[in-house]
């Protein structure tokens, strides 16, 4: 389905009222690390996690700290850098391993509940599984990763991007996207961002198990994949790619420069002069997708935060969604969980740099990152 540059019902208005906020220079009660994810559960009560920590922060409706879930180590119900978290099918609480990728579970009191380990296909020599992302609803179950395989002999490593659906017992059901990269060591490599670019904040799963997904990078189209992995239909919106401004490059460019020297000394690196069309994307209970493109993301309108695309489940789109809050964009994360409630991350991007060894925009200014809870107030 093919749509205009603008929604047909118009642009309507979202201010975000504070409830409460932890974190922060002034909190002596709650140290946050980098918080990466947000799930509600139904009684109301918001699960953090908190990835440098290793650990899921739990706080009541009210925001109160009522529950830490997980810990570092390698022990039962311990994990190692959770890059993402997601309610499992059978009820328990999935910390998304990144390497070895793997899922430890948890109930919801923090009791193990054994891991969940996908299987990617017969194991190669050298071989290994990254986890990066989870998306639960309807009954499927969805990761993406990338499995990587190194050739000694010729020099190369195979690196194989995927989205799959699993069953609990941890075998593959159907594959969504699947793409090989190859890494060439043997011929002046050179270690370029568009080979690593791939869907990780462009999906989600709706409440009817299908997956919505942005592939391409420079191209705003919504893919719709029935639960068995069939396309239905692929959503565009005219669109053109926002070229990114000094201090977005300079961002990447840290990131890149602190991953660059895992490498042999004199590799090269090449950074994308313009951001991916979707900067994050999600589906709400009602079945509307709301997508986040990177210029609506890096130059809002002048008083609000940010505006967001909505498409209706047929994939028209029907509305914009200008967010009101305050705080910077380029700098903070907002994430919406359940119908009325969104979480605002400050100093996200920061924090992500720093952690992948780069320098933030200001390290000796930096301040703790703090968590606002907001409540949704249409007006």
């Amino acid at each position: 389905m093919r749509n205009g540059a603008r929604p047909t019902g118009g642009v309507e208005d979202l201010h975000l009222e504070e409830m409460w906020r932890v974190g922060g220079d002034d909190d002596e009660d709650v140290l946050l690390g980098i918080v990466t994810r947000v799930l509600l559960d139904a009684k109301g009560n918001l699960y953090l996690l908190d990835q440098q920590m290793s650990e899921v922060k739990v706080f009541s409706p009210a925001g109160e700290l009522v529950n830490t879930l997980g810990r570092q180590g390698d022990g039962p119900g311990e994990v190692s850098n959770p890059g993402d978290f997601v309610l499992m099918p059978d009820g328990t609480l999935g910390l998304v391993q990144v390497f070895p990728g793997k899922i430890v579970k948890l109930k919801l009191d923090g009791t193990p509940a054994g891991d969940f380990n996908p299987d990617t296909g017969a194991a190669t020599a050298g071989g290994f599984l990254a986890l990066v992302n989870c998306r639960s609803a309807g009954g499927n179950l969805v990761l993406s990763g990338i499995r990587i395989s190194m050739d000694q002999a010729t020099a190369k490593q195979t690196r194989t991007y995927f989205v799959r659906r699993y069953g609990m017992d941890g075998k593959q059901v159907a594959q969504y996207i699947g793409k090989d990269v190859v890494w060439d060591f043997s011929a002046g490599f050179k270690f370029r961002e568009i080979d690593n670019d791939f869907i990780w904040w462009r999906m989600d799963v709706a409440p009817d198990g299908r997956l919505v997904v942005c592939e391409p990078r420079y191209d705003y189209a919504l893919s719709v994949y029935a639960p068995d992995g069939k396309l239905e239909k692929v959503i565009d919106r005219e669109y053109e790619s926002w070229t990114r401004n000094a201090t977005v490059k300079k961002r990447y460019e840290a990131i890149m420069d602190a991953q660059v020297r895992q490498f042999p000394p004199g590799t090269e690196m090449e950074v994308e002069a313009r951001e991916q069309d979707v900067a994050d994307l999600r589906v709400a209970k009602d079945g509307t997708i709301w997508v986040l493109p990177s210029r609506q993301m890096y130059e809002p309108e002048a008083g609000s935060f940010a505006t967001y695309d909505v498409f209706a489940p047929d994939g028209r789109f029907t509305r914009q969604v200008r967010v009101h809050c305050p705080g910077n964009p380029a700098s903070d994360r907002l994430i919406f969980a359940g119908d009325d409630r969104v979480l605002q991350v400050t100093g996200f991007w920061d924090a992500v740099i720093a952690a992948s060894g780069g320098a933030g925009e200001d390290d000796a200014a930096a301040t703790a990152m703090e968590v606002i809870c907001y409540r949704m107030k249409k007006k």
